[in-house]
């Protein structure tokens, strides 16, 4: 992943009271798991367009570019925070819900709807024209990106069973490479119609009884009834008060995102990250993940702080815990950490200050592996697979007093992504590291439920040994996660800007920061 333009870092001071101006020359900051769909973005910003609207294209963009991960059957959540008159922040979710209660099935595809409503409730620019480019990629073809070329590599074997698109994307039973030229006249055709006819055909009319009809030909049984009814939700975001500021996480389905909050409620509440040395941290972040995996699985989404200090009760810095195998997605010996295709985390933010993160995914490589036929993108899993699943994150962080955005992050590559994202703002925020430091530094991952670590081989040997000393057996893993963040000190919109943008050397994407003039 490239940044383009400047990024200037200081990283101490709050926000002013004194008057918010934007700085001419400054769009905002982009950041995608794949090249073409992030320029898409940044051309809206450019244009005119607003973070929301930018989004939108994404979405729909990565359904032509990177369908191992995204798509119209990609299901998830957006965090949105607006710094207007009254600033808010609110929560756009539409995880993946069964479309049938027999049967097999899939997640019922909400998200174009979900789209829809982003673009209703924040954009700026008219729905139909955001939906222009991706046809236009599906129809006329693109060249395939590094970073869906590896995705095939890794997991393309998941669409042999689909003729339709075991003929697209491994022609002649080989994945295609990066350059090959990948077109999808099916998708092209639906994204028409989605822009000629309105979103909501796809869940009532003559094109959902094809819907349903061509889903079940694959296998899969629709419920009319559940298509028709398929709405995104929309709710204030509770999130984490810390450091005078709102902090909240998307995750690709309910239970990443409450996994995500949690962990931070139990480590803001229960501990200091600025205690102890980086192996002391690693430790931490176990301890608090395993432990919120806990928490999650007993049904809590939230935790108050008496429960997060009751959650890390008997937490050791120097010893790792007696934790029971609560895990809710808890990794093999052989499977720890390894990357995986199947979600993607993007970030957006405009020159006013509104910024949206959205994590994504098909709850597995490529979905089902298989389309509804005349309709050409891959029908997500109604739950998300466990052990090797996919993983993606985004993190937002405002304040709703001065009405400002500080902190966009995202992060996607399996199951460590969470970790990655959430080790490297901790880091930033907590330790003023800057962000071109921490998301390139080695990681480690823990997924609970026994004494296994993943961790990079650039992990230092000091802190190799130090967490063997705590407990932990090592097993390394070329790569943990992937993170893209940005950040601006004294928050946005401001006449003087003091930003930076990083973008992880591991990642395949793009992202764009312009700091103005």
């Amino acid at each position: 992943m490239a940044v383009a333009a400047i990024a200037v870092l200081a990283l101490s001071g709050c926000a002013g009271s004194d008057t918010k101006e934007v700085p001419e020359g400054f769009f905002g900051s982009v950041a995608v798991e794949e090249p073409r769909a992030a320029l898409l973005a940044r051309d809206v910003l450019v244009n005119g367009g607003n973070a929301a609207d930018a989004a939108v294209v994404a979405y729909f963009a990565l359904a032509a570019t990177l369908p191992s991960s995204g798509g119209l059957g990609a299901t998830g959540s957006c965090l949105v925070f607006e710094p207007a008159k009254t600033p808010r922040f609110e929560r756009l979710a539409f995880y993946p819900t069964p479309a049938s209660t027999d049967g097999p099935t899939v997640a019922l595809p909400t998200g174009p709807r979900a789209m829809f409503a982003l673009n209703a409730r924040y954009g700026r620019t008219k729905f139909e024209e955001l939906l222009i480019e991706a046809e236009r990629l599906a129809r006329f073809g693109e060249p395939v990106s590094r970073a869906f070329a590896l995705d095939l590599a890794a997991d393309g074997r998941a669409v042999a069973g689909d003729p339709r698109v075991a003929g697209a994307f491994l022609p002649g039973g080989r994945p295609l490479n990066q350059q090959d030229m990948l077109i999808q006249l099916d998708l092209s055709a639906t994204l028409g119609r989605l822009r000629g006819d309105g979103v909501g055909a796809l869940y009532a009319g003559p094109m959902a009884r094809d819907f349903v009809e061509a889903a079940s030909r694959a296998g899969f049984k629709i419920d009319p009834a559940r298509l028709r009814d398929a709405l995104p939700d929309w709710s204030t975001v509770q999130g984490l008060e810390h450091d005078n500021h709102l902090w909240a996480v998307a995750g690709q389905d309910l239970g990443d995102s409450a996994l995500a909050e949690v962990t931070l409620a139990l480590v803001f509440e229960a501990a200091d990250w600025t205690d102890g040395d980086a192996t002391e941290r690693r430790h931490l972040l176990a301890e608090a993940m395993a432990r919120a995996n806990g928490v999650v699985a007993s049904g809590a989404r939230t935790v108050s702080d008496d429960a997060a200090q009751d959650a890390m009760a008997g937490y050791d810095p120097r010893r790792r815990g007696l934790l029971a195998s609560r895990a809710r997605l808890a990794d093999t010996l052989g499977e720890q950490g390894r990357q995986s295709s199947g979600a993607t985390g993007f970030y957006m933010v405009d020159r006013a200050g509104l910024a949206v993160g959205c994590a994504i995914g098909l709850g597995a490589p490529f979905g089902t592996g298989r389309t509804a036929p005349g309709f050409g993108f891959l029908l997500g899993r109604s739950e998300v697979a466990g052990g090797d699943g996919p993983g993606a994150s985004a993190l937002v962080v405002g304040n709703t007093r001065t009405g400002q955005l500080h902190l966009a992050m995202a992060s996607s590559g399996g199951r460590p992504a969470l970790s990655a994202l959430l080790g490297s703002a901790l880091d930033h925020w907590e330790l003023r590291e800057h962000m071109d430091v921490v998301v390139a530094a080695p990681r480690t991952h823990y997924a609970g439920g026994g004494d296994v670590m993943a961790a990079e081989p650039t992990l230092p040997a000091d802190q190799r040994r130090g967490l063997e000393s705590v407990g932990y057996r090592l097993a390394e893993q070329p790569e943990l996660g992937r993170v893209s963040g940005f950040r601006c000190v004294e928050g946005i919109p401001r006449r003087e800007l003091r930003c930076e943008a990083a973008v992880d050397p591991r990642s395949r994407g793009l992202g764009f920061f312009e700091r103005g003039k």
